[in-house]
């Protein structure tokens, strides 16, 4: 049986070690592993030995991890999100000699949305995003209703802040609280709220709704074992009314986004529109893809408008999954394991067929 590595955040690591549950299932990364003849290695980049031949290298055995030390694998499907600079040095020396995938990319929303922004066919989906400065927010102010001030770097909706223009009152919704003020007072928090930290300034796009509340959708994107970018599943993210944010974690939930479709399309327009989410996500993914070749596993915050065209919010490089599993889209929750697992059996085969084809050529002419 053939090893795959599996890069998981340390936190992950520890509790997995203990045999807690995190949002990280992995007796799934073992169920459908076997299925394929793999056998996934867990660690983290503090893990790896000093020569980076060798890892402390981790095995599930039924209740939590067992460690055993172990050569490194061949492919590698990175699922750390990290700042420290001693882990990412790690990933980045691992990336040059074996295949990691969803290895270290650009994060930076504002140079994301410049990278997709040069593929003239998927700008129709990108909603109007600038760097923040005060100028730029007096002109979103006079040109849209609903405005987003958000973190360049960040996620889980942490740091984000809406603003909604009600007459000549602006409603400032952040951290859980609404607070209604004058132009000048609200230009001042904004101020106050960025700091010297990097922002951008989105627009709000007007959203569809469910039971009354504005949702988005998480699109799981993943490269399949044809190697082709597919849609492993799509979840309805609702918005919680104090904060307006649908993060899980900001006190949004999930349900099956053809309940929160169904509210508001016939049939046959229902299965149109989550044709052309799907569209609008694989065109995205392949985008991105071009500036960082090994994309192998995204998460899109897409949203609909009441006609149902779609839009990106946001790309995320660690989609953690878990929304699928809240919103009891237990299939849909498991195709995001099985692709990554597939296209590294891919990989696999291909790094053995070209040495078969070294070898061979060897015999020839060596």
């Amino acid at each position: 049986m053939d090893r795959i590595g599996i890069m998981l955040d340390w936190a992950i690591m520890q509790k997995g070690i203990k045999g807690d549950m995190s949002y990280e299932r992995l007796p799934y990364y073992v169920e459908i592993g076997k299925e394929l003849g793999l056998e996934p290695v867990f660690f983290h980049p503090r893990h790896v030995l000093a020569g980076e031949e060798r890892v402390q290298g981790y095995f599930w055995n039924g209740s939590r991890l067992v460690s055993r030390l172990v050569p490194i694998p061949r492919v590698i499907h990175n699922r750390v999100l990290t700042g420290d600079q001693k882990a990412r040095a790690v990933i980045s020396r691992l990336s040059k000699k074996k295949t990691v995938f969803n290895g270290l990319v650009v994060r930076d929303k504002r140079k994301v949305h410049q990278m997709l922004w040069k593929n003239e066919h998927i700008r129709k989906y990108l909603p109007h995003t600038v760097p923040y400065s005060g100028e730029q927010l007096r002109q979103f102010l006079d040109k849209y209703q609903v405005v987003y001030v958000k973190p360049s770097i960040g996620s889980v909706g942490i740091g984000v802040a809406r603003i909604e223009r009600h007459g000549s009152d602006y409603h400032f919704i952040a951290s859980k609280k609404r607070k209604v003020m004058s132009r000048p007072a609200l230009l001042a928090a904004v101020r106050r709220w960025v700091g010297n930290k990097r922002f951008l300034i989105q627009r709000g796009i007007p959203l569809a709704r469910y039971g009354g509340k504005t949702f988005d959708i998480r699109v799981s994107v993943q490269k399949n074992r044809e190697r082709d970018w597919t849609v492993s599943g799509m979840v309805a993210k609702v918005a919680n009314s104090k904060n307006k944010l649908s993060n899980l974690s900001r006190g949004g939930r999930a349900v099956p986004f053809t309940e929160a479709v169904a509210t508001l399309f016939t049939p046959e327009q229902q299965a149109e529109t989550i044709q052309r989410i799907s569209e609008a996500a694989v065109a995205i993914a392949k985008q991105y893809g071009r500036h960082f070749s090994s994309l192998a596993d995204l998460g899109m915050d897409m949203g609909i408008d009441e006609k149902g065209n779609p839009y990106l919010i946001e790309v995320n490089v660690r989609d953690q999954r878990y929304s699928f599993f809240k919103a009891g889209e237990r299939a849909m929750f498991k195709q995001t394991y099985r692709h990554p697992l597939e296209y590294a059996l891919t990989l696999l085969e291909e790094q053995k067929l070209r040495k078969k084809h070294a070898a061979q050529f060897l015999r020839l002419h060596g």
